[in-house]
């Protein structure tokens, strides 16, 4: 049976704009391909994120993006947009080489920390066979590579290009390289410095040494032969993160702002920029019953707010001030996230006949229903979290926080006439407004 290879180079090039053989190059076309390279490359779907990335939290604090430069740090966004410039400026009169080195995944867990074969490409293997592809000075050599994580195998995108004559013709003469066909030779040598690198980390280096207490537990639900942990679902994972911190700002925020929360009156920039980015995952990746779903749910609050409308226009309501004594009496609606946001609202002021008032809106019940669930379970951490997520095998056990508020958006439709009713209650008071 023949054995799957360890490492496997795939490469194309771009000939320079001023090299004799590119004459029948469309520079335009070839200009716009070069810059789109680094959206590519810098595509956060494709990136890598290892249990050690998600637990540390540092894939959710790092600003970075997912392309490595020569000294093997990672391009801020200023830099990559920069190196589109630059790349542009090189391409004039060198060639672009681009690469992939894919792997055998088995082989590379079992072996080295994926990481670690990146930052060993940046600084050292690569310098390696631009000297052996002919190139005088590492240098003088302007490239990045970036590790991708969407296929069934890890591999490696990367670019090089000259950013000054750098290639050693005969008698020590240096210009630019006009081929730009790699040859076997050349392929060959970085192959094995690739697996040359894993081989070595295998002998000399040590397994990773981990005392956190929490970490040893959560490598038990991986492959005893996996070593970089690396994890999928990144973007329900971060999600999930996204819904705890969101519960635990708007939990704060009630209790700065005597037990209510007047979502109009929320300035803090990171809730209302959490809850649209929830809002607009959970909506936009979820199956199409479910968008059915979240477009009654819509209609539903429309016709809530044509409601609370109504009642202030027939009462001649100017400024709000709802007793909610009725509906804090009965256990059945006190943690309801509907009749919540809407006590909680209704403080507001709703202008007579205004084309502009206050409206509930789809983020204030999003908010209640994540603050409803961040109350029953505070002590959740980014470790249940994981645990949740590599213990189980049920989609719904993996993403608790996430189908909780798919739940609740589910139920919403059936509880709005209800409700409606119910704070008609509240007006029929006559300490329940004031005129």
């Amino acid at each position: 049976m023949t054995k799957s290879p360890r490492v496997i180079f795939n490469s194309i090039f771009t000939l320079a704009l001023n090299n004799p053989d590119s004459k029948y190059q469309n520079h335009t076309k070839t200009i716009k391909r070069v810059k789109d390279m680094y959206d590519y490359y810098t595509n956060e779907e494709k990136r890598a994120m290892s249990m050690y990335d998600y637990y540390t939290g540092k894939l959710t604090k790092d600003k970075t993006m997912n392309l490595v430069m020569e000294n093997g740090k990672f391009a801020s966004e200023s830099e990559v947009e920069k190196r589109k410039k630059l790349s542009v400026k090189y391409l004039e009169n060198s060639n672009l080489w681009q690469g992939v080195l894919s792997f055998n995944n088995d082989y590379i867990n079992d072996n080295i920390d994926i990481h670690k074969l990146e930052q060993e490409l940046a600084t050292n293997i690569l310098p390696k066979f631009f000297k052996k592809c002919g190139f005088k000075d590492p240098k003088k050599m302007f490239y990045q590579l970036a590790l991708h994580t969407d296929t069934d195998n890890l591999h490696f995108h990367f670019s090089f290009m000259e950013k000054q004559p750098n290639y050693i013709y005969s008698k020590n003469k240096v210009g630019y390289r006009r081929t730009g066909e790699l040859t076997k030779v050349e392929i060959d040598f970085l192959k094995n410095q690739v697996i040359h690198t894993i081989e070595k980390e295998k002998i000399y280096t040590p397994l990773l040494k981990e005392t956190n207490k929490d970490i040893e537990e959560l490598k038990k639900y991986f492959n005893p032969k996996e070593k970089n942990y690396l994890l999928s679902n990144k973007k329900d994972l971060l999600l999930e993160e996204k819904i705890l911190r969101l519960g635990q700002l708007l939990y704060k925020e009630r209790l700065d702002k005597d037990t209510k929360i007047k979502y109009g009156s929320i300035k803090n920039k990171e809730i209302i920029n959490l809850t649209k980015e929830i809002k607009n995952y959970i909506f936009s990746t979820s199956n199409s019953n479910f968008k059915l779903e979240y477009a009654n749910f819509k209609e539903s609050l429309n016709k809530i707010n044509s409601y609370f409308y109504k009642i202030n226009e027939d009462n001649n309501i100017k400024n709000i001030d709802v007793d909610t004594s009725l509906i804090d009496s009965k256990n059945k609606y006190v943690d309801n996230y509907i009749y919540n946001a809407i006590v909680n609202y209704a403080n507001y002021n709703y202008k007579k006949e205004s084309k502009t008032s206050s409206k509930i809106k789809e983020n204030d019940i999003i908010q209640e229903i994540i603050l409803k669930h961040y109350l029953k379970n505070k002590k959740q951490t980014r470790k249940d979290i994981l645990k949740n997520y590599l213990s189980n095998s049920n989609p719904k056990q993996k993403f608790r926080n996430k189908n909780e508020i798919e739940r609740a958006i589910k139920n919403i439709n059936d509880e709005m006439e209800e409700a409606q009713k119910e704070f008609s209650k509240l007006f029929q008071n006559e300490n329940s407004y004031s005129k």
